[in-house]
C-alpha cells in the first residue's frame, strides 16, 4: 500500500500547508520485520514552499495480504510527528477506519461517498 503524506488540510477542501516542519519524526523502517518504507525529500526544519508540490513523503507498507498491509499502514501513520504545517494523516486514519475501504467496496467517488459534506476531522491521540 502507498499513502502520500501532504502538507495540506482535507477539512479545507485539501488546500495546501506552507510553513516550515518545526518537527519531524517518521516510522520507524530499520525493522525488516515491519515491513515499512519512506520516500521522502525533507527533514525537520524543510520548508514546504507554495512554489512546490507540498508532499512531505510516500509511506509504503506491504504484508502477507491487504488487511495486514492496511493494518502495518495504520500503526504507521500513528509513530508520524508532524508540527508546523497541516498535513493529511488524520485523513488517512478516517480511510483506514471506513468498512467500505477494509471491505474493497469504494471507487474513485470514495471520497464524495463517504465524505458528502467534506471531511471535518477526527481527534488523533
Amino acid at each position: 500500500m502507498e499513502y502520500r503524506v501532504y502538507a495540506e488540510d482535507p477539512s479545507r477542501k485539501f488546500l495546501p500547508s506552507i510553513g516550515f516542519l518545526k518537527k519531524y519524526k517518521e516510522p520507524n523502517v530499520d525493522d525488516p520485520e515491519r515491513r515499512v518504507r519512506i520516500d521522502t525529500g525533507v527533514e525537520e526544519g524543510s520548508e514546504i514552499s507554495m512554489y512546490y508540490d507540498p508532499m512531505i513523503s510516500k509511506l509504503i507498507t506491504w504484508g502477507k495480504d491487504r488487511e495486514e498491509s492496511m493494518r502495518i499502514l495504520d500503526k504507521a501513520f500513528d509513530e508520524y510527528v508532524i508540527q508546523g504545517v497541516t498535513h493529511n494523516i488524520e485523513f488517512g486514519k478516517s480511510i483506514l477506519a471506513s468498512e467500505d475501504y477494509w471491505t474493497g467496496n469504494y471507487s474513485t467517488a470514495f471520497i464524495p461517498e463517504n465524505y458528502p459534506d467534506g471531511f471535518k476531522g477526527d481527534e488523533l491521540e
